[in-house]
C-alpha cells in the first residue's frame, strides 16, 4: 500500500494508491448536500474519476472533453492538502493539484491524455 509509481509528478500523492476517505458529495448548488461516501465508492463503475474536494472550475472545464471516461465529482472533506486529484480507474492518483495552487491546465490535460486517450 505504500509504493509509489513514477508518473512524472512530485506531488507526494501522484503515483500512490488514492487513500480512502469519506466525501460528502454536492451538487451543482454547493448549499444542498446529497450524500456521503467513501471515495472507494466512486470507482466501482471502472472509469476515470476527477476528485474536486473545492469546486475549481477550470479543472472542471479542463476535463470536459474526457467526460465520456472520465467522472468529475465535487466532494466535501477533510482534507486539506488538495484541491483536486485525478485518479485512474484502478485507484493510482495520477495528477494533483494541492491547496490554493493555480491550476496549470496543461498538465492536468496531459495526464488526461496519458491514461484516458484523446479528448472526444
Amino acid at each position: 500500500m505504500d509504493a509509489r509509481y513514477d508518473l512524472g509528478d512530485d506531488h507526494r500523492f501522484v503515483g500512490t494508491l488514492c487513500p480512502d476517505m469519506k466525501l460528502t458529495l454536492e451538487r451543482p448548488d454547493p448549499d444542498v448536500v446529497t450524500a456521503v461516501t467513501r471515495s472507494a465508492d466512486l470507482l466501482r463503475e471502472g472509469r476515470g474519476l476527477l476528485r474536486g474536494f473545492v469546486d475549481r472550475a477550470e479543472a472542471r472545464d479542463a476535463a470536459a472533453t474526457w467526460s465520456g471516461r472520465v467522472t468529475t465529482v465535487i466532494a466535501r472533506t477533510d482534507r486539506v492538502d488538495v484541491d483536486a486529484l485525478l485518479i485512474r480507474p484502478d485507484g493510482l492518483v495520477a495528477w494533483a493539484l494541492p491547496t490554493g495552487q493555480d491550476l496549470d491546465a496543461t498538465t492536468l490535460v496531459r495526464a488526461l491524455g496519458t491514461w484516458f486517450g484523446q479528448p472526444a
